[in-house]
């Protein structure tokens, strides 16, 4: 794989798993702990930067197991496609 693939590969596993990460720890604003007017959908903690760092690792580790299996040739993406 080129840099190009893996960084291209990096970001189409990479979005679909911080989506699936974002309700994950989900509490919505009561009225009891709103303390200025918000959404009430909206989350009490977002911890937004958890879920960016969780993404990545997962994503980086999901990354390079494809890079080895790729390049021991255990398995290509390119054979699949072309």
């Amino acid at each position: 794989m080129s840099l190009v693939d893996i960084i291209i590969f990096f970001l189409v596993i990479w979005w679909p798993i911080f989506f699936v990460l974002l309700p994950i720890g989900y509490e919505p604003i009561t009225k009891e702990n709103a303390k200025t007017e918000f959404v009430r959908s909206a989350p009490k903690s977002p911890r937004i930067l958890k879920k960016i760092l969780l993404a990545s690792t997962i994503s980086f580790v999901i990354t390079t197991s494809m890079c080895v299996l790729e390049y021991y040739e255990v398995f290509s993406l390119k054979e699949i496609f072309l």
